[in-house]
């Protein structure tokens, strides 16, 4: 899974960090990854994009990202 993460605050985020849930229909979580974006520094405004990889479960219907800066 490629994506990014959108600083929407009103200062530079530092030391990301993303979380990416693999959940099936029911939300139940099937596989949970962490990584950090390439850009550990993020303006406000900015976005910063991150490859994610779970296991290839076919159960595996939608995702849910958290992530978190300083």
């Amino acid at each position: 899974m490629e994506s990014s993460v959108r600083n929407t605050g009103t200062r530079t985020s530092r030391d990301l960090r993303v979380w990416v849930d693999g959940l099936d229909d029911t939300g139940a979580r099937l596989a949970r990854t962490e990584v950090s974006p390439a850009q550990q520094e993020v303006p406000p405004g900015s976005a910063a994009s991150f490859v994610a990889r779970l296991p290839g479960n076919p159960a595996i219907r939608t995702f849910h990202v958290e992530a978190i800066g300083r």
